[in-house]
């Protein structure tokens, strides 16, 4: 499973791996997931808020540069 926004996926902070699977014992929506790629557990609203901390740096580097074109 992957956890993005639009065109922004979460990693994996250890292999930087995109696809997740639920811990095992997770309900079918789990809280915890493990990296497909390297095993390091983390948990669904760590990667969400890692996409919502990329969706910030890509807005204010959109607006950085509409700034400075208008100079």
């Amino acid at each position: 499973m992957r956890v993005c926004v639009g065109h922004i996926s979460a990693r994996c902070e250890r292999c930087g791996g995109e696809d997740f699977q639920p811990a095992l014992g997770e309900p079918s929506s789990p809280t915890e997931l493990i990296c497909f790629a390297c095993g390091l557990l983390t948990t669904r609203r760590a990667l969400l808020m890692q996409v919502a901390e990329e969706t910030v740096r890509r807005a204010q580097a959109f607006l950085d540069a509409a700034r400075k074109a208008r100079q």
